[in-house]
């Protein structure tokens, strides 16, 4: 399956979200903060104030989602006969790359009934108008997102879920700290090989890398999900030889989990690749364009009704 190119990048100036917990959250409010974005709540039950992005989780719902196996329609599925858990064979790695591949091949391309450029050429089109913030480096965007958190320094460094930190600079600071000294660090969740700790004197953050034996790169999901497994095994989540031996099975179970659902993704790639290739190509437009039909032409048991916050 080829890689199809996603115009997507920069830092948004406001951004509009409901008031789920996750949004809510003090990380949320400081990252926005960090990036200048202006941080916009919608009243409770009111999914107009953000209609697009309500749209767009309804069309990937009844165009994507739907046709997966596994899928509940959104609804109760007793009367139909089907059962979704029954069907559910693919793992989260195989749907995501399947979602990137609709998104890129056939939502990014196809206009919508009312306009006549595609996401991807609004996306083109917008940026000319009115340019894209982009970070001065990876790293300054990569603190600004990640999470703070605070801990005690000891002469063993800093530990964030049973996470052992230690550097050189790390042991310096030790040294000349009171004990009991809180140092505040932030964290990234998608890769906790290395956090950033704020000097107390200084104001300025550097890099202390976790000295544990574990494998690399390592999410903090993850890391939760090893942790979890291991009180379901009967094993002590704060012992790193037992989280060792919960990863080890845990590994397992991803790689039988993904044997099974390989027939699925293939099946899947292939619908996908023959909808961005197929006969809803417009002559004359360039990048392969799709135009979305007048009426949707799908099963009665896919006609989902769209509820705000239902995926």
């Amino acid at each position: 399956m080829r890689t199809e190119y996603w115009p997507a990048f920069g830092i948004a100036d406001i951004l509009a979200v409901d008031n789920g917990l996750d949004l809510t959250s003090g990380g949320t409010r400081e990252a926005c903060v960090a990036l200048a974005i202006d941080l916009l709540f919608t009243p409770p039950r009111t999914p107009w104030y953000k209609g697009v992005i309500e749209r767009f989780g309804r069309t990937v719902n009844t165009r994507f989602i739907h046709w997966l196996p596994g899928t509940t329609l959104g609804k109760a599925t007793s009367d139909l006969g089907y059962n979704g858990a029954d069907e559910a064979v693919l793992t989260f790695s195989v749907f995501k790359e399947l979602l990137e591949q609709y998104i890129t091949t056939i939502h990014n391309k196809t206009p919508s009934r009312k306009r006549v450029l595609s996401p991807e050429r609004l996306f083109v089109k917008g940026c000319q108008s009115w340019p894209v913030r982009i970070p001065t480096s990876m790293s300054e965007f990569d603190a600004a997102v990640a999470l703070s958190k605070n801990a005690v320094l000891q002469q063993s460094g800093l530990t964030f879920l049973r996470l052992q930190y230690q550097s050189d600079a790390l042991g310096a600071l030790w040294n000349r700290s009171p004990n009991g000294t809180r140092l505040q660090f932030k964290v990234n969740p998608l890769n906790l090989r290395t956090i950033q700790v704020r000097h107390p004197a200084t104001g300025e953050y550097f890099a202390v890398d976790c000295v544990d034996d574990f494998q690399w790169p390592r999410t903090l999901s993850m890391h939760l999900a090893v942790r979890a497994h291991a009180k379901t095994m009967g094993l002590s989540p704060d012992e790193r030889r037992s989280l060792a031996r919960a990863e080890n099975d845990l590994m397992k179970k991803y790689a039988d989990a993904a044997k099974n659902s390989a027939r699925a993704l293939r099946r899947m790639q292939a619908e996908l690749l023959r909808q961005s290739q197929g006969d809803m190509a417009v002559e004359g437009i360039a990048d392969q364009v799709f135009m979305e039909p007048e009426s949707d032409s799908y099963p009665d048991a896919f006609d989902a009704v769209y509820e705000d916050e239902n995926v």
